[in-house]
C-alpha cells in the first residue's frame, strides 16, 4: 500500500479521531510490517484533530484527502495531498505538517533547532517531494501541484524561519481554507486520483533537462563536498567513463564492470560523473549505495541545486523495515534500466549482488574489498565473478590505481598497509611521504584538539573520527552518556578524559546530522566524531583520529582488545570478538580483519594530514615511537 488513508474531506471531518487512528496504525501495519512508534501516534493524533476542525468547511468538503504518500521506488512519505481540479486541470495540494511549536534556524540552511531537537527545515521537505515527484513520478506531469507548509501547533512569533512557500500557522485556519478554495474549484474523479497514486518512478525528460542545465555545477560541488580539492578527473578516470558511455551508446547489454579502487582512488567522484554523463544522454541510470550517511550527503549535492534532482540516487539495500525494496533485493519495484551503478559495493551481501545483476543492462560495481566493514559483506571479486557468471554477463574488470586523496600518494598507503598487517617491517624506506603529509601522534586529547584548531584557524576544513569504543550511542538522546564518546563520564568507564573539560558526542542521526558534519562544514566545531560508519567515503583536509581500544599493539604484533561497541551488522564486530575471547580462532581472524579494514579507512581520510591520540597505552607508545623514530 502506498497511503494511509484516503477519503472524502467531509467523511474526513464527521469521523470520530479515534477511528481514523485506527486506520492509520492498521494500514501502517499493513505497508511496513510493524506497527508506529508511540511517537508517530502522537503527532498524527494531534494533526488529525486540527484538520478535522480546519478542513470543516463545504466548500471543501467534496475534495479528495490522502494521507501519508509513499512516493514510488523510496521510502519517502508526503504527510498530506489535497486532490481537486482548477479549472480543467487535476491539481494536488502538497502539505508538510508540523506539529512544532517553537523552531528556529541554525548555521545550516536546512536543518532547524524546534522543541523536539534537530529536524529538516519543513520547506525543505516539501519542495524536495514536489521536486521528486517533477523528475520521476509517471503520472505527474498530467497534475499541478502546489506545495505548502502547515504548521498547526505554532504560532508566526515563535518560528524564526524562512519560507519562500506558502506557511500556515495554527490560527490560519480561515486563510488555509481559501488557499485550497483558490487552488481547488471542483472535485476530482477517482479514476483520476487512482492514476496518481499508483504512478511509477520513471525518468522524465524534465530531470534529463535539469541535468543537462545543471551539469557543470553540479559537477563541481560534487568535487568541493567529497573530493574538497576540486580536482579534476585522471586519465585514467576519464577513460573509464568514456569507455562505459560508449557501450551505452553501442546498445550494449548484459555487461558488468568489476571497479577496483583503493582508499581515495576517487570511486565515488567517478560514480557521480559516470551517473551525470549517463543521465546527461538520456539514458536511464541510477547510483545506488547501502551507506545512508553518504547517499544523505550525495543528494543534498543535487538538490542543493534543484529539489528533487536527487531522485536518481538510491539504496541498493534497505532491509525489511524500510517498507520498500532497495535496488539489489527482492521484489523491487522499478523500472529496468540502461546502467545501475553501485558504489560501495564491497558492503553487499551475496544476494545483494546476484539480485544487482538484474536491473539493469549495463552494471557496474565500484568496490574495495579492503574496506569490508563486518562479516556479512560479501562484496568481493570473487563473488562478483561467480555470481555474473552464472548470469551469463560479459564482465570487465577496471582498476583505479591513483591514490588521489592522501598527499601522501602510494608510499603513505604502502606505510599504512605495513603498519597495521606487518608492522615488524617497519623501517626508512617507508617515509618518503613525510615531507608532503603532516602525520602526529600526540600524548593527550588536548594536544589533539589544539592541533586541529590550528588547522581550522587556517582555513582547513578538520574532523574528527574515533573508534567504534567506549560507547553505543543513542539515536534518541544526543545528549546521553551512550553517546559521549570523548569526555567524562564515559559509558565503559574508561577515566583517562577525567581531567577533560569538554564532552564530544557521537555523530548519530544520518538525515540531521551527516550532511551539515561533512558537507556544510560542521565538523570544523570539533564538538562530534564521527564512527566507522559515519567517515567512510568522506574526507577531510585534516582528520584527527582517536584509536580506541579495540585493535591493540602486543609484543610486536596487532592483537584484538576490548570495549567495542559496534552492535550494528548480524553478526556484530562486538559478537565476534566476544567468540574469538572465548577461543574461536576463525573469529578471531575474522575480527582482525573487519579491524585492519576499518583502521585503514580512518588512517585514510585526512587529504593533507593525520593526527592521532590513542587510548590504550601500550599502542600508544608504540605509535609515538614510530612517529619519533621515522617520521618527525
Amino acid at each position: 500500500m502506498n497511503h494511509i488513508y484516503l477519503g472524502k474531506v467531509e467523511k474526513f471531518v464527521k469521523e470520530k479521531s479515534d477511528i481514523i487512528l485506527d486506520i492509520f496504525k492498521d494500514n501502517f501495519k499493513e505497508s511496513y510490517g510493524e506497527y508506529p512508534d508511540i511517537e508517530q501516534l502522537k503527532a498524527w493524533k494531534s494533526s488529525i484533530n486540527y484538520l478535522k476542525t480546519a478542513l470543516d468547511d463545504k466548500s471543501i468538503h467534496e475534495f479528495a484527502l490522502v494521507f501519508e504518500y509513499k512516493l514510488p521506488f523510496s521510502n519517502e512519505r508526503i504527510d498530506l495531498l489535497i486532490f481537486g481540479k482548477h479549472k480543467t486541470k487535476p491539481t494536488i495540494l502538497l502539505f508538510e505538517l508540523k506539529g512544532w511549536q517553537r523552531a528556529t534556524k541554525t548555521s545550516s540552511p536546512f536543518i532547524v533547532e524546534c522543541d523536539l531537537g534537530k529536524a529538516i527545515h519543513s520547506e525543505y521537505q516539501v519542495e524536495n517531494y514536489a521536486g521528486k515527484l517533477r523528475f520521476s513520478h509517471s503520472e505527474a506531469e498530467k497534475f499541478n501541484i502546489l506545495p505548502a507548509v502547515l504548521m498547526y501547533n505554532a504560532i508566526p512569533q515563535k518560528v524564526n524561519l524562512e519560507f519562500k512557500k506558502p506557511v500556515f500557522f495554527r490560527d490560519d485556519i480561515q486563510d488555509l481554507r481559501k488557499f485550497i478554495t483558490d487552488h481547488l474549484q471542483e472535485p476530482l474523479d477517482s479514476e483520476n486520483i487512482y492514476m496518481f497514486l499508483n504512478g511509477q518512478y520513471i525518468q522524465s525528460n524534465k530531470l534529463f533537462d535539469a541535468i543537462k542545465k545543471h551539469f557543470e555545477k553540479i559537477k563541481d560541488q560534487s568535487y568541493l563536498a567529497l573530493a574538497e580539492n576540486g580536482w579534476g578527473l585522471s586519465s585514467e578516470q576519464l577513460e573509464l567513463i568514456e569507455e562505459i558511455i560508449s557501450d551505452l551508446e553501442s546498445d550494449k547489454e548484459n555487461i558488468v564492470y568489476l571497479v577496483q579502487g583503493a582508499p581515495g582512488s576517487g570511486k565515488t567522484l567517478v560514480a557521480i560523473h559516470l551517473l551525470l554523463s549517463a543521465l546527461k544522454n538520456n539514458y536511464k541510470a541510477i547510483l545506488a549505495y547501502r551507506n545512508n550517511r553518504l547517499i544523505n550527503s550525495i543528494r543534498e549535492v543535487f538538490d542543493s541545486i534543484e529539489r528533487g534532482l536527487s531522485t536518481p540516487i538510491k539504496f541498493y539495500s534497505t532491509g525489511p523495515r524500510a517498507g520498500f525494496r532497495g535496488v539489489a533485493e527482492q521484489n523491487f519495484n522499478g523500472p529496468y534500466l540502461d546502467i545501475v551503478i553501485y558504489d560501495e559495493a564491497q558492503r553487499m551481501t551475496e544476494e545483494n549482488i546476484r539480485f544487482a545483476l538484474e536491473r539493469g543492462k549495463i552494471t557496474i560495481f565500484f568496490y574495495d574489498e579492503g574496506q569490508i566493514l563486518n562479516a556479512e559483506e560479501k562484496g568481493t571479486t570473487e563473488n562478483f565473478i561467480k555470481m555474473a557468471r552464472r548470469a551469463g554477463k560479459t564482465i570487465k574488470e577496471r582498476f583505479l590505481r591513483g591514490f588521489y586523496r592522501v598527499e601522501g600518494g602510494e608510499q603513505y598507503h604502502k606505510f599504512v598497509e605495513t603498519l597495521l598487517r606487518e608492522p615488524e617491517k617497519i623501517s626508512n624506506t617507508l617515509f618518503s611521504w613525510k615531507n608532503h603529509y603532516d602525520f602526529k601522534v600526540f600524548e593527550t586529547i588536548n594536544e589533539l584538539l589544539n592541533s586541529l584548531t590550528k588547522r581550522k584557524e587556517e582555513k582547513f576544513k578538520v574532523a574528527l573520527i574515533a573508534a567504534f569504543t567506549e560507547s553505543p550511542g543513542d539515536l534518541r538522546n544526543n545528549s546521553s552518556i551512550r553517546n559521549l564518546r570523548i569526555g567524562h563520564p564515559l559509558y565503559s568507564g574508561l577515566d583517562i578524559y577525567k581531567h577533560f573539560t569538554k564532552k564530544i558526542y557521537w555523530l548519530m542521526d544520518p538525515k540531521n546530522d551527516y550532511v551539515p558534519f561533512w558537507v556544510k562544514g560542521d565538523s570544523n566545531k570539533l564538538d562530534k566524531c564521527a564512527s566507522i560508519y559515519g567517515c567512510q567515503g568522506f574526507e577531510t583536509d585534516f582528520a584527527g583520529v582517536i584509536w580506541g581500544r579495540d585493535f591493540v599493539y602486543r609484543n610486536g604484533r596487532w592483537k584484538l582488545g576490548e570495549n567495542c561497541e559496534d552492535n550494528i551488522a548480524k553478526p556484530s564486530l562486538k559478537d565476534i570478538i566476544k567468540k574469538a575471547q572465548n577461543g574461536d580462532n576463525h573469529a578471531s581472524n575474522l575480527a582482525l580483519t573487519l579491524l585492519i579494514n576499518r583502521y585503514r579507512i580512518f588512517l585514510t581520510r585526512g587529504i593533507k594530514g593525520k593526527y592521532i591520540f590513542c587510548e590504550d597505552p601500550e599502542t600508544a607508545d608504540f605509535l609515538r615511537r614510530v612517529y619519533n623514530n621515522f617520521v618527525a
